[in-house]
């Protein structure tokens, strides 16, 4: 199992980029996964909520998995998330992603109707001794999924099972650090958000976020600076990044449409084809995200 003390920083996750016919263009998908490590980032993620997984086939995220394992340099952590509506398919990606060297795990719960946070709790009670031997975190979205868990459950998992050690939380600063006083002091805790008070969250002691690459390399900067003592700097690095966060990150589904498309533009790709179902760009939406792109800078 990976030394925890390695999963920390900036970990942005892929976004799936679709071919006109609908098919995945692995090309691009090949493409993110370089230009991450580029940008220095400390490790790579897919699969969530950002990765569309709910528009993916098993066999898409099967391929995904894979190609992450071949194209992630060899001493960089790689995460993924499991989420399936299936349970025989999310116990085999986890297997699949353990055969592939994956070295984190982030399990989201399996939600139907009704489904509560005690059903949530017994369902990472019966996975998570599936993944022994490999890092396993949850992640936990309340706001994003509808469900989630409380500290005293995340608690319970975490002294029962001694590769649950990570945490990917999607909350505003002020609730991550009333759970980060309640949670045990070695659990490993990130954000998501798309970046949102990324320097607050490390204030209060998230090891580091997962993002997307559209601003990838301005969050590891910031990282860089606050590691450096160099809070200042790092807030002011956010200031920059503010216009492109607000703009995107308005819903899962703006993430995709809009995140997408800056990270496409930043890219050099100029046509972007979504997969049903899909927020429609607006025509003042495409244009404000070429600008954004402009003032990031292109990869």
């Amino acid at each position: 199992m990976i030394n925890i003390n390695k999963i920390e920083g900036i970990f942005p996750i892929l976004y799936t980029f679709f071919n006109k016919n609908n098919s995945i263009d692995f090309k691009l998908m090949e493409d993110q996964i370089k230009l991450i490590f580029d940008q220095h980032c400390h490790g790579i993620a897919a699969l969530g909520l950002a990765t569309e997984v709910n528009k993916l086939s098993f066999k898409e995220k099967i391929k995904i998995i894979e190609l992450l394992s071949d194209h992630t340099p060899a001493k960089k952590p790689k995460a993924i998330t499991i989420q399936s509506k299936n349970y025989n398919e999310y116990i085999k990606l986890i297997e699949i992603s353990k055969s592939n060297n994956i070295d984190w795990l982030i399990l989201q719960p399996m939600i139907k109707k009704n489904t509560t946070d005690k059903d949530c709790y017994n369902f990472f009670k019966k996975i998570i001794p599936t993944t022994s031997g490999t890092l396993t975190g949850i992640q936990n979205a309340k706001e994003y999924i509808g469900v989630g868990l409380t500290t005293n459950q995340i608690t319970k998992l975490y002294e029962r099972f001694n590769n649950f050690r990570a945490i990917k939380g999607e909350a505003s600063s002020y609730l991550m650090q009333k759970e980060l006083m309640e949670l045990p002091k070695d659990l490993t805790v990130f954000n998501g958000r798309g970046g949102q008070e990324i320097v607050d969250n490390l204030i209060i002691g998230c090891k580091g976020i997962v993002p997307c690459l559209d601003g990838a390399d301005k969050f590891v900067k910031i990282f860089q600076l606050f590691k450096q003592k160099k809070l200042i700097n790092a807030k002011n690095e956010y200031r920059n990044m503010l216009p492109n966060i607000v703009f995107i990150m308005q819903s899962i589904d703006s993430l995709v449409c809009y995140g997408k498309r800056v990270c496409a533009f930043r890219m050099g790709v100029k046509n972007v084809y979504d997969r049903k179902p899909f927020l429609k760009p607006t025509d003042f939406g495409i244009k404000k995200s070429k600008n954004i792109a402009k003032s990031l800078g292109y990869f």
